[in-house]
Parts: structure tokens; C-alpha cells; sequence
């Protein structure tokens, strides 16, 4: 009788307060699950916030639900005492927040290491949560490391040295497949129920600051208010926002459109809609927003961030972060030139091609497999 192999993901940041966290770790289960073969079992450790993700209920999969919140001791604690039950072969943390030693041979992956790179946008706890325990156990713990991308696994190395090197793998995230062009109904129906203008820019995230909102905000500031295109905010609210006040102090009231959080079925038809993504970020581990613009079409101009610059690879307008001149006639020539429009659309839309969930979830059970015990 053949083992059974058992792999343990520890999805309980899959929450709402981790949306890109929760994209990877839903997308890549809901692939993956199909993809397992006869002689594996996954289970699954969800937060008790969790939302229903449907594609669990499957006969290879096993859930595991902890009772405390995501992020707390107690709540580390329960998925170590549910790993010990579980007795896994593989043990995939998605994120860095996990228990320090768990049973099974550790897969970690890697989004970024942003308190440590860009330590202006942490608290000192944070920073040193992250080199003591965080850098020194859980990343020297894991037998192999899964990086988002190159400029994620760069930075790794940077922080915690070379030799991580030698167990890393670069998986890029996929695209889901809801992604893609939409018809002018569509874009009809989600522009009358945001109240979008015809033509505008847009802007997809939250408004951190390393998020980098308040560039294009000053450079909307210097543009002739006649000609140029408004900016739709989406992503967060406006009341909460510190935003707020500078779109006031700007004088830019008419020309900025909040719509707040967009639910995932609206974004496509959302993206569809823009005349272009504007996505200048100072820090960024891997950005969502960029290629599933890219995937439905619309043309990208995003700062010149090591990583948004391999994952558009030459297929976006790449613009200095902070340079508000810069970014100001990016955005004339993006409004005004339908030549420019024409070409990154067309390019956009072929590059994006190549961002598979299906690839990522068949690289990402190679990893797996690669460290199961030999029969």
C-alpha cells in the first residue's frame, strides 16, 4: 500500500485585513486542489474570520479552523497544537507570520520585507519582531522559500543573507481568469453604480504611505484642471483617509472620485473602464492591481520599483516615484495620445498572458514534492 502524502497549509491570514495575502492563498488553493494527486491530502488551517471559500469542500481536503484571532500568540499557538495532530509531510506557510518550529518540513514564502527595507513604514516592535524572530528562526528554519518574485527573494537575501539563496524559488502569482477585457455593458453597469466619469484614471490599493497616493495627487495639482482626466480612488474610504484633507488643500475636489472598497467581481469591468492604472509605490511586494489591469487591458503607469518593473517587463510606462513633473506628463500623454493608448494596450494585454495560476500552483506542489520522503 502506497503512504499518503500530507500537506498542512496555514491559510489563517486569508482574512479580509490581508486582502493581497488572502488573493494568493485563495486562488492558489482553489488550483491547486485539482492539481493533487492520488496519494496526497491537504489540510488547511483557516482564522476564525475567515470567509466561506467553497472550493474546500472537497474530499481531499481536511479543514482545520483556530479559534483565536490571526496575528495573536494564542491563535500561532493553535495552529502548532493542530500541526502536531495533522503530523504533515510539508508544512506551506504563505506568510511570515507562522509558529517559529512547526512538524514537517517547512515551505515559506516570501512577499516582501518591508519593515526590514523600508523601515520608516514600521514601529520598532515590528522591526524587531522581524529580525530576531522572523529572520533568525522561522526564514533559517524553512527547507525551502518561495518568492514572489526575484526582487522579493533579493531583498531576503539582503536582510538575512546568502546562503537562503541556495533553497529559494521564484513563483510568480497568477491572474484570475475573471481578468480580461469587458463588454460595454459591463463597464455601463459599473460606471452608473460608482457614478464614474467617462474617461479617468485610476488607482487600485490602499493609501499607506508607502502607497505613494499623495504623488499623483500633486501632480494631478499641476495639470490644466480643463483638460486632465479625474482620478477614481478605490480601495479604501474616504472618511478614514488622511487623503482627504490633501485632495482639499490640492483644491482637487471635482477631480477626484472616491469609490471606496470594490468588491472583486466589479474590478474587472472597473478596470475595463479606466483609461489607465496609475500605481507609484514606493514599496511593494509583488502589486496585484498592476497585472490584473494589465490583463483586462488597460494600460499601466507605475513607479520604477525593482519589482513592478519585472513583473510589467517593458510592457508598462515606468516613471520615477516621487518626480510629480514626471508623473504629471505621463499622465498628459496617456489622455491625449490614443497611439500611446493603442500600443500598451495591445502590449498589456499579451504579457499578462503569462501569468498562470495553474502554472503557479503546479511549481508550488514541485516544491512539495521535491522534499518528500524517498520510498
Amino acid at each position: 500500500m502506497n503512504r499518503k502524502h500530507t500537506i498542512l497549509i496555514d491559510a489563517r491570514a486569508a482574512t479580509r485585513a490581508h486582502l493581497g495575502i488572502k488573493r494568493y492563498v485563495c486562488s492558489l488553493l482553489e488550483t491547486m486542489i485539482p492539481e493533487l494527486a492520488d496519494d496526497e491530502v491537504l489540510h488547511v488551517i483557516l482564522s476564525p474570520e475567515a470567509e466561506e471559500m467553497p472550493f474546500l469542500a472537497h474530499a481531499k481536503v481536511v479543514c482545520h479552523k483556530a479559534k483565536a484571532p490571526f496575528g495573536t500568540f494564542k491563535s500561532h499557538y493553535q495552529a502548532f497544537k493542530i500541526a502536531l495532530s495533522v503530523k504533515p509531510d510539508i508544512y506551506h506557510a504563505p506568510y511570515i507570520l507562522t509558529p517559529v518550529s512547526v512538524p514537517g518540513k517547512m515551505v515559506l514564502t516570501m512577499h516582501d520585507v518591508i519593515p526590514l527595507s523600508h523601515p520608516q513604514y514600521s514601529s520598532y516592535w515590528m522591526r524587531l519582531l522581524w529580525r530576531v524572530i522572523i529572520g533568525r528562526r522561522v526564514v533559517r528554519h524553512s527547507r525551502k522559500i518561495i518568492g514572489v518574485s526575484h526582487a522579493a527573494l533579493k531583498a531576503c537575501e539582503e536582510q538575512f543573507g546568502t546562503r537562503i539563496m541556495n533553497r529559494s524559488t521564484v513563483i510568480y502569482h497568477g491572474i484570475g481568469s475573471n481578468f480580461k477585457p469587458q463588454s460595454e455593458e459591463a463597464v455601463e453597469e459599473v460606471r452608473v453604480k460608482y457614478g464614474l466619469p467617462e474617461r479617468f484614471f485610476l488607482y487600485v490599493g490602499s493609501d499607506l504611505p508607502h502607497k505613494n497616493v499623495s504623488t499623483v495627487l500633486q501632480a494631478m495639482a499641476l495639470m490644466d484642471p480643463t483638460s486632465s482626466l479625474p482620478l477614481v480612488l478605490a480601495g479604501f474610504s474616504a472618511e478614514k483617509s488622511e487623503l482627504k484633507g490633501e485632495v482639499e488643500d490640492l483644491h482637487l475636489e471635482d477631480r477626484v472620485v472616491w469609490v471606496g472598497e470594490v468588491p472583486e467581481e466589479d474590478l474587472p469591468a472597473l478596470y475595463t473602464a479606466a483609461r489607465a492604472l496609475v500605481f507609484p509605490s514606493l514599496a511593494e511586494s509583488f502589486g496585484f492591481p498592476v497585472l490584473e489591469s494589465m490583463a483586462c487591458g488597460t494600460p499601466v503607469l507605475c513607479s520604477s520599483l525593482s519589482v513592478l518593473k519585472e513583473i510589467t517587463g517593458g510592457n508598462a510606462k515606468i516613471v520615477s516615484a516621487r518626480e510629480q513633473r514626471e508623473w504629471m506628463n505621463a499622465m498628459d500623454l496617456a489622455s491625449v495620445s490614443l497611439e500611446w493608448h493603442e500600443a500598451f494596450q495591445a502590449k498589456s494585454l499579451a504579457w499578462a498572458s503569462r501569468f498562470s495560476w495553474k502554472t503557479a500552483a503546479r511549481s508550488t506542489l514541485n516544491v512539495y514534492r521535491s522534499l518528500y520522503r524517498k520510498k
